[in-house]
């Protein structure tokens, strides 16, 4: 009787998995949707020795349907701080954002976050897009001010 009912939840699961894998779109993570265009590592620098090293990346997406880029700033499972809240700060333009100051054309998200900060989105089509990350490796405390010690400037991503 046990296997009966192992045998008929695990199929119900299967179902359930199957209808979710072919409603969804190619890609839909942090928020985004589309297909996976870059990741880029966002390099920290160790106060006390001045040594590099990595925790989080960002993630841009875009999706061809909608014309729309999506990223957001990821922060690395298995480190250090994973799962505490920590500054991070992302912002993406598109080409178009210092000439006609649209809403589509620039978005950022900023805050304490324990796994990732966004999704930002702005318009792509036919546009390359820049993108600014800092990440702050040190606990959050509220009322206190943000300090970042890695960034990352990209300019000139997902041209098309």
């Amino acid at each position: 009787m046990l296997k009966r009912v192992m045998t008929i939840i695990g199929a119900a699961a299967l179902a359930v998995t199957g209808s979710m894998m072919v409603a969804s779109p190619a890609s839909a993570a942090y928020g985004c949707t589309g297909n996976l265009v870059g990741s880029w590592a966002v390099p920290l620098k160790d106060m006390l020795d001045g040594s590099t090293y990595y925790r989080s990346d960002v993630k841009v997406y875009y999706d061809a349907s909608t014309g729309w880029n999506c990223a957001a700033l990821v922060k690395r499972p298995g480190h250090a701080r994973y799962g505490d809240k920590t500054p991070l700060f992302i912002e993406m333009y598109n080409e178009r954002w210092a000439e006609d100051n649209y809403r589509n054309n620039y978005d950022q998200d900023q805050g304490a976050f324990k796994y990732y900060a966004g999704p930002i989105k702005v318009y792509g089509k036919n546009m390359c897009l820049s993108f600014n990350a800092s990440h702050g490796d040190h606990e959050a405390h509220p009322g206190q001010p943000y300090s970042y010690n890695g960034r990352l400037l990209k300019t000139g991503v997902a041209c098309g």
